[in-house]
């Protein structure tokens, strides 16, 4: 491929492009040939998709053109693994569509379910608009938002569609029973949506790298609910407003046949799903009548008992998430087509080493195409193409570059998932590691996958201090404690020592003589670099004439030795009179922080075996400490996972508190009582008990994609609450007693909670079957919201009931000053909890 400004083609019209290889003391190789490389790199406001494949049309069509024995080729090929992805979560999503449609079909009408679920698509369409016009981009975490609410978003759809059906078969007309429907439920169903967004909202305000990674999921999410709201009041009334209203008849003989066609064919699709609707009906009825009405009121009756036995299992599933019986990992490792292994000598290796090493390293890829040859679909190679360069380790993410002809660094690519389903990249870069072996004399050798999500450094601690001798003592110290743990490997730091040179010490009878270190470095530097003597005029230039030893003096070793120093007095003494010379290796970079020098040390490790939180834990409670005091003026501060894990975190406190707060005001202001927000809120931490049991019983690690969608899950399961808290109110309003309202309430309330539970759970229920590797890093989020709003939802049809009577006991209490008017379920009836305050 030409330059940006070639005349061949022009790139830079689709993207930006950098020619990568100026500097002459780099040597690459593509597939074991000598190469070149062009870097093209897309800007925000341009598509990966369209820019390889203009790429690959301009190879197509020039690769005949070339002179005899050049190739051209493509490398690195993003929008490979982005259309895996995409094609991945599309599938996922549209088995969820139909799941959703199933779930709805068989609890409702079957021309409700159908415009119930015909405001998926009328979502997302608006929601593509509005990401398009903000300059939001398609990819696999504005994917997934979609697929996250493909059962959420039909929630207020559901509770719309269901109360006008309700208000027409009391014998109203269609377009009346539209209109008082909607005011009937109007300001519940804006305020279910309403709590959900706010859910959302801290997502988009999480801090350091992983908010940036993470933040088009919900801006996602909360344009589908807001669109999804218009959908509900506006396009869904109005079909289901035609729906109701009989058809006109046409007399044309055309019509009247075509009409009575699909009339007849309408007929056997609604008797099918009214036989299969009413068998679900039965035994929905009878699953009610026989054991969730006898459940609720024992648990209503036996109302303490039954709040300490909730509150203990929320007990015990903390105590699984802090025993480590259920692991926390900041990003688990996912699965990309790209592996790295960069090696890094002492400085000063010469080139040709750091040549030979990377050839092995080469060879021990292609080693593993026979070795993973019977994995992989139809036999082929699992190397698809290597790339390896000598001289440079170039930027990467948080790595900083390194130079020289003592690195280097080479790249395989592998097959794309859909042709190694069960052979993930950690074990691709384990078995790569295995077949290279040990390499002598080098100072790092690692191997990493590229592309998997902004994971950073598993165990990453800082050193800091003035004194570098301390330092690199400390470092070795804590690499030596890290090796102790069981699946830590590639342990190193980022202290690299520099070239042999001399090093030159005043002698302390110098200053006798009146020699400081500044006369004698400055004598050295003039005998060597030269000193300027004069300037001639020559033309418009000033040439300096700079008095030196001659060259062959210059590249003498042995020509210090003879070097004089000279006094203020005149006299000339020799060097190694005045100061001692010592041949020391020096600093190649010294790298600082807060004016502090600092050394970092870092680790990988096998997540099978380890987890990278104990391991810091332990580090920090047991050794940090008695390390610093080991080495005084040495102090340590934690990075990588640990610390990116701490700032998402304290951010998301920091949100979650705020908009729990605004949930809160927004629910006191719908029920007009600071009490019952309490009461629907309480299915937040029940939330919590399903996200922790799921990950325990899934066998996956608690991620912070799973701490994300803990914080999501909140707004969609006060839902729940919040339909039974609204129908018992209504209930205690008409004059009935607290016992018997909670008991209808949930009998009656049971359809419709059980419903949008069910679909919500529906649309992520093909990503929790998912095998893929490259969706494992989303899994944890979709068994947060499917496994917590399934615990929240059964916790929440018997404790959220008997958490009502419990607070309506409190106040009966306060007001009445004794407890002989709610000590049995026959009597309660007043005071209640729907007071103001």
């Amino acid at each position: 491929m030409t330059r940006e400004d070639g005349t061949s083609i022009k790139l830079g019209d689709v993207a930006t492009v950098i020619d990568g290889f100026e500097d002459t003391d780099i040597k690459a190789r593509f597939n074991g040939k000598p190469a070149a490389l062009i870097v093209v790199k897309r800007t925000d406001s341009q598509d990966t998709i369209a820019i390889s494949k203009t790429v690959k049309e301009y190879i197509k069509n020039n690769r005949d053109s070339l002179p005899k024995g050049i190739t051209l080729n493509y490398w690195f090929d993003m929008a490979e693994m982005v259309q895996d992805r995409i094609d991945l979560l599309l599938k996922n999503g549209s088995q969820g569509i139909l799941l959703v449609f199933i779930v709805l079909a068989l609890f409702l009408d079957l021309g409700l379910a159908f415009w119930v679920a015909s405001g998926i698509p009328i979502s997302f369409m608006g929601a593509f608009l509005i990401l398009d016009f903000f300059g939001a981009s398609i990819n696999m975490l504005s994917l997934f938002g979609f697929i996250m609410t493909l059962g959420i978003l039909v929630d207020d759809a559901i509770i719309v569609g269901e109360n006008v059906y309700t208000h027409y078969k009391t014998g109203k007309s269609a377009k009346d029973a539209v209109i008082d429907s909607i005011g009937q439920i109007g300001a519940p169903v804006v305020m279910a949506v309403t709590t959900t967004i706010v859910a959302f909202t801290p997502l988009m305000h999480i801090a350091g790298i992983m908010g940036k990674f993470i933040s088009i999921m919900p801006q996602a999410v909360i344009c589908i609910l807001a669109i999804s709201l218009v959908e509900a009041f506006i396009i869904l009334p109005a079909h289901l407003e035609h729906t109701l209203t009989p058809p006109k008849k046409n007399k044309a003989l055309i019509s009247r046949v075509f009409f009575f066609w699909l009339a007849w064919l309408k007929k056997d699709i609604l008797d099918a799903h009214g036989w299969v609707r009413n068998r679900t009906e039965k035994i929905l009825t009878c699953f009610i009548r026989l054991i969730y009405t006898p459940v609720l009121k024992y648990c209503v009756k036996n109302r303490y008992f039954t709040l300490a036995i909730g509150f203990g299992i929320l007990i015990v599933s903390i105590g699984l998430l802090a025993g480590g019986h259920v692991p926390f990992v900041f990003f688990p490792k996912t699965d990309s087509n790209w592996i790295v292994s960069e090696i890094i000598y002492p400085l000063g290796t010469p080139f040709e080493a750091t040549e030979k090493a990377i050839e092995r390293i080469e060879k021990g890829a292609f080693e593993l195409n026979e070795f993973f040859r019977d994995r992989v679909v139809n036999d082929e190679d699992l190397i698809v193409n290597n790339f390896s360069q000598v001289g440079i380790i170039p930027r990467r993410d948080w790595k900083p570059g390194v130079y020289g002809g003592h690195c280097g660094e080479a790249w395989i690519e592998v097959q794309s998932a859909s042709k190694r389903p069960d052979i993930p990249a950690p074990e691709v870069t384990a078995k790569w590691r295995e077949l290279t072996g040990d390499i002598l004399g080098v100072e790092q050798l690692t191997y990493s996958i590229i592309g998997g999500g902004p994971g950073g450094n598993p165990i990453e601690i800082q050193l800091k201090g003035n004194d570098l001798e301390q330092l690199q003592l400390a470092a070795d110290a804590l690499k030596d404690e890290i090796g102790k743990y069981p699946g830590t490997f590639d342990i190193t730091d980022n202290f690299r020592p520099g070239k042999m040179e001399m090093q030159i010490h005043i002698q302390k009878g110098a200053k006798s003589l009146g020699i400081t270190m500044a006369d004698i470095a400055t004598q050295i530097r003039q005998a060597y670099y030269g000193d300027e003597a004069l300037k001639i005029q020559r033309g418009k230039d000033d040439i300096k004439v700079m008095v030196r030893y001659s060259q062959k003096e210059r590249e003498s070793e042995s020509s210090i030795d003879d070097l004089r120093i000279r006094t203020r007095d005149g006299r000339q003494i020799p060097l190694n009179q005045v100061a001692r010379i010592e041949m020391e290796r020096g600093y190649s970079t010294i790298q600082r922080i807060d004016r502090k020098r600092i050394i970092t040390v870092i680790s990988d490790i096998n997540e099978d075996v380890a987890n990278a939180r104990e391991i810091v834990e332990n580090l920090k409670h047991n050794y940090l400490n008695s390390l610093v005091n080991q080495f005084p003026g040495v102090t340590y501060d934690l990075e990588g996972q640990a610390k990116r894990t701490e700032e998402s975190i304290n951010s998301l406190k920091v949100g979650f508190s705020l908009a729990a707060m605004i949930m809160f005001l927004l629910l006191a202001s719908q029920f007009r009582s600071y009490i019952q927000p309490v009461i629907i809120m309480t299915a937040i931490p029940f939330g919590l008990i399903g996200a922790i049991m799921g990950h325990y019983f899934m066998g996956l690690d608690i991620t912070m994609i799973s701490i994300f969608g803990i914080v999501a899950l909140s707004g969609i399961v006060v839902n729940d609450s919040l339909i039974l808290i609204d129908f018992v109110n209504s209930k205690v309003r008409g004059g009935a007693r607290v016992f018997d309202s909670v008991i209808e309430a949930g009998q009656n309330r049971f359809r419709a909670v059980l419903l949008t539970s069910v679909t919500t759970v529906a649309g992520l229920f093909p990503l929790l079957l998912e095998t893929s590797f490259q969706a494992q890093f989303l899994i944890p989020m979709a068994v947060s919201i499917s496994f917590g709003l399934i615990a929240a939802t059964v916790l929440t049809l018997v404790f959220v009931p008997s958490l009502y009577v419990v607070i309506n006991d409190m106040v009966g209490i306060f007001i009445a000053g004794d407890d002989e008017n709610v000590s049995d379920e026959s009597e309660t009836s007043a005071p209640q909890v729907n007071n103001r305050g």
